[in-house]
């Protein structure tokens, strides 16, 4: 990765090396300017390790709609199909949405989708109290994720999916779920994630066979299984297991990145004075720093994308991080601006793929960001690191102050 070329009189310049390199730590450490360079000299740019990644906001918009490219994985991957009876994970991928293509997406979809917004719709006000709790143990010098975020994440799933078990141990599962989303190649991981996900359906299958509470997500899809063919108990899991999964990791991770965006985007008294909305403040902040940078798609046929002709089987990540901040679609795209179209947004995807758990996932953060700024919550610095993880942006840590 090369670095800013200054000169007086013109706008700073950047160029990355190709083909692009999205594990390089100058990348992890801030991907915006490198989005920002490949959006304008290579749109659809080969990756090291293979495939492709789109940057423009038409591109990716584009991308949901194709029926060119697809959601299940590709014959070569250890995800696929053909694979189900040797990895957990590719059984896994073999039942949920994300990488499903129809007519197996459908049924699926239908399921979570239907049990979903039952428990959601449920919910009254659980979420704002949880939040307040967690937050108001909170000490100077704590770390946000650690201490506050995390286990507020893990508790809200395990109340919604119907889980008893402890929230430390439901903690260790959820992270493995995440490697699927991005190019594995370590044996080694692959095996250890293969072992965390088994864990997590056992755990899930004994809260499904015990009987789970009334108004769960598991025990709505077993409602929905009852008026359904074919909807097995395997697939109920493997779908409760996904929730969850996105339950926690990206809120845990979505409340250190809106402390700093609110820090620097100087709006906590607006907020607290209720002049700004906390919803539409989250949903701009998620588009600054959104959690699911990337998300994979697989070319089903040879396909042009940017200009770029892409065989059969390859894979083709669109970079959401890249489009929520397209100036040919958001003026001022790197400022915070809450009165905007946030119809625009690509934070939780678009079209039928777009994430089942938007709702939730707002009603997260807003509880969250909510009880911070109510109790003077505030980042003790202006800065932080971030996972060195391909597709996510997960801070590592958020000390916090009190004001």
């Amino acid at each position: 990765m090369l670095g800013w070329l200054k000169t007086r009189r013109e706008v700073a310049k950047f160029c990355v090396d190709l083909p692009f390199d999205l594990s390089a730590p100058a990348f992890i450490a801030d991907p915006y300017p490198s989005y920002a360079w490949l959006r304008e000299n290579a749109p659809a740019v080969e990756l090291q390790g293979g495939g492709y990644l789109l940057t423009r906001y038409a591109d990716i918009r584009a991308a949901f709609t194709n029926s060119a490219l697809g959601n299940a994985p590709s014959r070569f991957s250890t995800l696929a199909p053909r694979n189900a009876q040797k990895y957990v994970a590719a059984d896994l991928a073999s039942h949920i949405p994300p990488f499903l293509d129809a007519p197996e997406h459908k049924q699926m979809r239908q399921m979570v989708s239907r049990s979903f917004f039952n428990v959601f719709n449920g919910m009254g006000n659980e979420l704002d109290v949880l939040a307040r709790e967690q937050i108001a143990q909170l000490n100077a010098g704590d770390d946000l994720i650690s201490a506050a975020s995390q286990p507020f994440s893990v508790i809200a799933m395990c109340r919604f999916c119907g889980v008893a078990s402890a929230p430390e141990q439901m903690k260790a599962f959820t992270q493995a779920f995440f490697h699927l989303f991005a190019p594995l190649c370590d044996p080694e991981v692959f095996a250890q994630v293969n072992t965390a996900l088994a864990a997590f359906r056992a755990v899930l299958a004994e809260a499904l066979q015990a009987g789970p509470p009334e108004g769960s997500l598991l025990a709505q899809m077993r409602a929905f299984q009852a008026q359904s063919e074919g909807i097995t108990d395997v697939q109920i899991v493997d779908n409760c297991l996904l929730v969850f999964a996105d339950g926690v990791e990206n809120i845990e991770a979505g409340v250190a990145s809106l402390m700093l965006v609110f820090e620097q985007a100087g709006i906590w008294d607006d907020l607290q004075s209720g002049t700004l909305s906390m919803e539409l403040a989250v949903r701009e902040g998620l588009r600054l720093q959104t959690p699911a940078q990337l998300v994979p798609r697989v070319a089903r046929e040879g396909i042009e994308l940017g200009g770029v002709q892409i065989k059969k089987d390859m894979p083709v990540f669109l970079a959401l991080a890249s489009g929520n901040r397209d100036g040919a679609v958001f003026d001022a795209p790197d400022t915070f601006d809450a009165a905007r179209n946030m119809s625009d947004v690509m934070t939780f995807g678009q079209g039928r793929h777009r994430c089942i758990g938007e709702t939730l996932g707002i009603a997260q953060l807003t509880a969250m960001m909510r009880a911070i700024v109510e109790l003077g919550i505030r980042p003790a610095a202006k800065a932080m690191t971030y996972q060195s993880r391909i597709g996510h942006r997960w801070p590592d840590e958020m000390f916090v102050k009190i004001k």
